[in-house]
């Protein structure tokens, strides 16, 4: 088995192997970096920002680079792998099987390399913060605590995605993903980082209309508002009674696949929703809003951290920590 060194934030790195295959029998020797071999570290640099940019010279204008010293770092790094990573084109290039392979490890020394040194610096946060969430969790509550956390740590950029869809951490380049749980079986990482409840609500007007609910079985006679995934409307809601699970079919006449759009469909009384309590508590507060079926237990909305492998970087970290600080006031 290739040797292989760990490389924590408090420690020197003296030697990282790149070995894809993780056997003893790899596509290609290992590739050793050490504090002395610089080169190697920025021809990694490079070679991300080709896959980022869609081209060499993409890659060489992101770094202030001429195009053929992006093509020299290319070639250095497929001589000391033996193989060819890159299939170029006059019109177009491609990453070849072990070009992928080699990607991915490599984005992992990378951010092992800058783990450390930022361990070893101390100084303030810097860098980007690329993440993914709803689009109504993400604007009504994870977009102000963005503009927080920069006034704390200035020297931090984001890239906030909004999306309904599951986006792929790699092939978005994402650092992590917010995620209302339970989450399905992956091969991801999941950070809890708090623990959350569902609601079920409609206006004052609503219920008065139509009246409460007094077991999940009734919605089947309300008007209830549904979210749309891209794939797949959620029409079916869960519930737990005398600790056992309860699904119920709803139907209603509205979907989207926007929560706020739900919310002010709710709001003007035009059915019943299924919320995490995290984005209409001020609805709640403000009397716009009133809940039902309180003695049974919806879905838990727990919210999660989904990291593919690989270690994060100091100011995901820091992020991550104020968000389950401040988030545990909404649950």
């Amino acid at each position: 088995m290739p040797h292989q060194n760990r490389c924590m934030s408090n420690a020197t790195c003296d030697e990282i192997r790149l070995d894809p295959t993780n056997q003893s029998e790899s596509l290609w020797s290992p590739i050793i970096l050490d504090s002395r071999n610089m080169d190697t570290i920025e021809a990694l640099r490079i070679f991300v920002s080709i896959d980022e940019a869609g081209s060499l010279s993409g890659a060489a204008r992101h770094h202030s680079l001429a195009t053929s010293t992006v093509s020299v770092a290319l070639q250095q790094l497929e001589q000391s792998a033996g193989v060819r990573l890159i299939t170029r084109s006059t019109r177009r290039l491609s990453f070849t099987h072990e070009g992928r392979q080699f990607l991915s490890e490599a984005r992992k020394i990378l951010a092992v390399w800058d783990t450390t040194l930022e361990g070893v610096k101390q100084g303030p946060l810097t860098g980007l913060i690329r993440f993914t969430t709803t689009q109504d969790f993400g604007s009504e509550v994870v977009a102000p605590l963005v503009d927080r956390f920069l006034e704390l740590h200035p020297g931090v950029r984001f890239d906030l995605l909004l999306a309904e869809g599951v986006l792929d951490l790699a092939q978005n380049h994402l650092d992590f993903a917010l995620r209302h749980g339970p989450l399905p079986d992956s091969s991801l990482r999941a950070r809890l980082l708090v623990t959350g409840r569902r609601v079920i609500c409609a206006s004052p007007a609503y219920w008065a209309v139509h009246g409460k609910p007094t077991s999940p079985q009734d919605l089947a006679q309300h008007n209830c508002l549904v979210i749309s995934w891209p794939d797949r409307p959620v029409s079916t809601w869960s519930f737990t009674e005398d600790g056992k699970r309860l699904r119920v079919k709803v139907s209603g006449n509205r979907m989207a696949n926007h929560g706020g759009v739900l919310r002010q469909w709710a709001i003007k009384g035009y059915g019943v929703v299924i919320s995490p309590l995290w984005t209409i508590r001020k609805e709640l507060q403000a009397g716009v809003l009133t809940t039902a079926l309180e003695a049974f237990l919806p879905d838990e909305a727990n919210l999660y951290a989904v990291t593919a492998d690989g270690v994060a970087s100091r100011r995901v970290i820091a992020f991550l920590d104020f968000l389950a600080r401040e988030l545990a006031g909404f649950a």
